[in-house]
């Protein structure tokens, strides 16, 4: 019996270690094509997974030109089950406690609250996306619906510390995303 069992878990070991890109290689941009740089999957508590995240920027951007927001990306995410957004913004506030002082904090502050006024509970299947366009600012979408944009580079530069920063919400998938 034994034996049956771990024959039938070596067997699956393959189809469950082997997951293809969910996302395509590139995504349009106003216009352009931006590739993809890295995706991952996030999961709480090892079984629940939450969503898929993908890095798209310009041709050629290296991951320190993300990092410092010195060329236009978008952090896009799909999403495998319903989340409130209460939860998505209680994430995001911890993230931005973890993340930034309380001056960096105080200087998106209405900024913040403005993009967390248009966030919304989503859905397995839904798609969000933060694009930042460099010299411009950063769009929030929702399947596809812009919602909202911030001008500038320094809201980018903090608000993005969530999945980007020193300490993210995720170390393997900043390092994924960044391909690091």
């Amino acid at each position: 019996m034994c034996r049956r069992i771990l024959l039938l878990i070596v067997a699956l070991l393959p189809i469950s270690s082997v997951r293809a890109g969910v996302f395509a290689g590139s995504s349009t941009i106003e216009g352009v094509s931006y590739p993809k740089m890295g995706e991952h999957r996030v999961t709480h508590k090892i079984f629940f997974k939450l969503y898929d995240a993908a890095l798209f920027t310009e041709a050629g951007a290296t991951a320190d030109e993300v990092l410092t927001r010195n060329c236009s990306f978008r952090l896009e995410f799909r999403y495998l089950r319903s989340i409130s957004k209460a939860k998505i913004l209680k994430s995001a506030d911890h993230m931005l406690v973890k993340n930034l002082s309380a001056e960096a904090r105080s200087r998106i502050m209405a900024d913040t609250e403005q993009l967390h006024a248009t966030y919304r509970s989503v859905h397995s299947g839904d798609i969000s996306s933060l694009t930042y366009i460099a010299g411009s600012g950063t769009t929030f979408a929702i399947n596809g619906k812009q919602l909202i944009t911030i001008a500038g580079k320094e809201f980018a530069q903090y608000y993005l510390q969530i999945w980007l920063g020193e300490q993210p919400i995720s170390l393997q998938l900043r390092d994924r995303l960044l391909r690091k």
